[in-house]
This record gives C-alpha cells, structure tokens and sequence, in this order.
C-alpha cells in the first residue's frame, strides 16, 4: 500500500507492481465537507494484523481506515493543540502493533498517540522538550517504537514499561537533521533483525544503524540513477 500524497489517494500494489486497486480524492476540510475516502495529502499508511489499513490524512488532522480493499471504516481527529487524544495537528506517521494497538505521529503536536483496536486513546507521550517534529515510526520485534525526533537531530526509541507508559530507551544523533526546514521529513524502518534504517531526504540518502545506534552503512546521492534520490522519504522491508 502507497501513500500517494499528492495525488491525494492510496494506490494497492501486487509484490510484482501490478496495480490491484486506488481509493481516494482530494477534499479539504477545512474549505468544506470531507468525507470519508477523501484525502488532503495523505503522508503515510499502515496495515494492521487483521488487513485493516490506516491511513494518516495529514493535512485534514485526522486518521481514516479502511478494508484490505480500500472500503470506508470509520475516522477519528480534528485538528487541534492537544487538548485531547484526538486533537491532532498533522499527523505524518501511522504504524500498529501485533495486538493492533495503533500509533500516531502527532508531529505538530510534538507527540505520539497510541489508540486500541477500538479507536480507544491508552496513551500518549512526547511533547515539548522530549519531542521536536516526530515524523517516521516503526516497530521492533522487542516492542521498541523507535521515532524520527527530526528538530532534536536524533532517533528515540520508546519502551512500553507499564501498561500505557512508554519511556525513552535508546537515542542517537543525525547529523543531517539540523535545522527546522519544512522538506526534511524522515521516515523509519526495522528489519527482522533489528537493523533500524531512516530517509534522510534533504541528504538524498538512506543510513542503516543497530538497534543500539551505531553506523552499518549509508547510500544515495542527489540524481536519478538507481542509487540516487531526490527528497527520498518512506522506507520498509
């Protein structure tokens, strides 16, 4: 499944690239009625255990979710500063857990929302002085949710160490990431074996580290050639 943000819709993939199916158009909501299956640059999407597919509709502050096939679920957020689980501003990042919790990257909001299968808020954590502009989550096989901290110039990653409590468990620098520039928009990966990969977009290039932070390998340079990049964000395996 692809976000295809500009074109405001999310495009269904065979493993070989044959496209199975697209769903969405755009709608603000903002300048109007928005209802479910309309998008205003949808940033990122995820699928949960039971195929369910959630889809970050960024700029209409909001999470949608669909069937494997792109039927209509059901929604929640409205744009907000946090006065609630579900006042969100910008959500860039959507990633669930193998109980199907779901988690938000809350990025305007400095904060990570995880939600239960049900749409129900069992916690939330970050903020201001902890994080600055999360963008990419991804999960572990261990549990740890690790975090673009992109305007903190760093990787966290998060452990769950009471029901609902998550706490910092790791971190380390991205050199790359200085600055607050509105372009740099880094996404996350883990492997099996836990190597944590991220977008770097602003340096055209991937960089691959251990779960503990140190450098594996980096590639990418600005240009089209298969190993080259311009503004690269999503990642997985």
């Amino acid at each position: 499944y692809v976000a295809d943000t500009g074109n405001h819709r999310i495009v269904h993939l065979s493993a070989e690239g044959e496209v199975l199916g697209t769903w969405g158009s755009f709608a603000d909501l903002a300048q109007g009625d928005a209802p479910g299956g309309t998008f205003n640059e949808p940033w990122d999407v995820a699928v949960a255990p039971d195929g369910t597919v959630y889809v970050a509709d960024t700029w209409n502050h909001r999470i949608q979710h669909f069937t494997a096939n792109g039927d209509f679920l059901d929604m929640f957020g409205t744009f907000g500063q946090g006065e609630s689980p579900t006042a969100i501003w910008g959500p860039r990042s959507v990633a669930v857990d193998d109980e199907g919790r779901l988690y938000v990257s809350d990025t305007g909001n400095k904060r990570i929302l995880v939600f239960d299968r049900q749409g129900e808020s069992v916690a939330e954590f970050g903020g201001p002085g902890c994080l600055s502009e999360p963008v990419g989550l991804s999960l572990a096989d261990d549990g740890t949710l690790y975090v673009a901290d992109t305007w903190n110039m760093r990787i966290q990653g998060f452990r769950e160490s009471l029901p609902g409590q998550f706490e910092p468990s790791s971190e380390w620098t991205i050199e790359g990431w200085y600055g607050q520039s509105l372009e740099n928009k880094p996404y996350l990966a883990v492997s099996d074996d836990g190597q944590v990969c991220t977008s770097d977009s602003e340096g055209y290039r991937i960089l691959c580290f251990t779960p503990d932070g140190e450098f594996i390998l980096g590639w990418g340079a600005f240009g089209l050639l298969d190993t080259q990049f311009d503004l690269p964000s999503g990642v997985g395996f």
